[in-house]
Parts: C-alpha cells; structure tokens; sequence
C-alpha cells in the first residue's frame, strides 16, 4: 500500500542575484506562458483531432523591501558610481527663499558648511539665514540673504553611492533562492540561471507604510545545457 505524502508549504528564504544577498524579499513568483496549438477534428463527432501546448516564455518576479542602490539597478537598468568624501569649495549657487537651492553633490550635514555672498565678503548664518540639508542650500525669508542672490557655499560631500538609472541596456544575472519551508523546516533551493530584469513600472517613494518594489523578467533558455532531462531554465531542489 502506497503511502500519502501531504507536504503544506510557506515559503521564506534569502535570494541571491549574481551572489549578492538582495535583503528582504516578501515575495518570489514563477509565471509560465503557453500556446496550445489545435488541430479539429474533421471526421465528425467535433473536438480535436490533436493538439500541442508549448511554452512561450517563462518568467519570474520579486518584491523587495530594500531600497539599497544596488537594489533600485535591478529595477531601473541603472548602474552605481561610488562617491568618495571630498571637500568643495565656493561652489556657485543661487538663493531661492524658503527654497532649495541644490548642490552638485550630496553634503555631509555633520561637517559644518559656509555660505557667503558672491564676493566672499559676507558670511551668512545657519539657521538664522539658511538651514542646511543633504540636498543643498534653504535661504530663509526671514534672514539677510535675499531672492536670486548669487552665492558661495563650502562644503564636505557625503560619501556613498549614486545611482544612474536607465543608462544600461538589461543585465542578465543568475538567481538563486536559499529557501526554506516553514511548515516543515525542510530546505529549497531554486536555480534561474538566465534572468533579464525589466524596468519596474513603478517606485513608492514617500509614503505611510514601508515600501517595496515589485522587479519582473524573463528566464532566458541557457544554450550550454544540453543534457536530456536537463532544464535549461531552472532547477528547484528540495529535501
């Protein structure tokens, strides 16, 4: 007498792109597309004499929760420049009141910065005439520094990374998901080994609630393997 094996599953686990741990991922779903070719039955009675389905293309998609640069590439074919910290000097800037003027780089809020006139003759202060964020210089109305004033402001750049988005034609990476079911504690591992990301469709920026990013691709066929009974898109393992 056979014996039932009932096996329930939720799944968790760490997934891996090119070997780089991605962080939390809160979801990781495979679609499969198909054709089913027909061909009717002519000999009376109606149906089908036969038919054929094929695969169209395979495809995967991931929610990440982790909004690292690194991440955000993925999702927007973009690639990483490293910033090292570096002092500016007299970078040229324009005031706008209660507005931001924007700096070239990124500045490190911890290191004081200095903002003067265009001649450098007169030095303005924090707080009472600016305030002073990641993003650039805020002129206050209520301070000596006046609309559309040229000025100067001196400044140490934040050491970190930029992400330049859309710049890359598509990167093919390997996947790996490092899983397990938390039913039974038993192990999974699933191998994509061609995966071609896509533009997200879109990024929740600012918001109540935590965010995620939703990333989609299609699992290309690996031409280097060619033994029968081999998948040449991947592979699930599992105790």
């Amino acid at each position: 007498m056979s014996e039932t094996v009932v096996e329930s599953y939720i799944g968790s686990g760490i997934v891996y792109v090119n070997g780089r741990d991605v962080g939390n991922a809160s979801g990781v779903n495979i679609s499969i597309e198909q054709e089913t070719k027909e061909q009717p039955n002519y000999r009376g009675g109606g149906g089908n004499a036969a038919e054929i389905t094929v695969v169209k293309s395979v495809n995967l998609s991931m929610t990440l929760n982790d909004f690292s640069n690194a991440n955000l590439a993925l999702a927007l074919r973009g690639k990483i420049d490293v910033l090292t910290a570096a002092e500016v000097t007299a970078e040229p800037i324009v005031a706008a009141l209660d507005g931001l003027a924007d700096t070239a780089k990124m500045i490190d809020t911890e290191i004081p910065a200095v903002v003067t006139d265009s001649t450098g003759s007169t030095t303005y202060d924090v707080n009472d005439d600016y305030i002073v964020s990641a993003a650039g210089i805020r002129a206050l109305s209520t301070g000596a520094i006046t609309a559309g004033e040229s000025l100067k402001v001196t400044y140490t750049s934040k050491a970190g990374n930029a992400l330049q988005a859309l710049v890359e034609s598509g990167e093919e990476v390997k996947v790996v998901v490092d899983g397990i079911n938390d039913v039974t504690g038993k192990p999974s591992v699933l191998k994509f080994y061609r995966w071609k990301p896509t533009p997200t469709s879109g990024l929740d920026l600012i918001g109540d609630d935590f965010g995620s990013f939703d990333i989609e691709g299609g699992v290309l066929a690996d031409s280097s393997i060619v033994a029968t009974g081999k998948s040449k898109f991947f592979v699930r393992s599992a105790a």
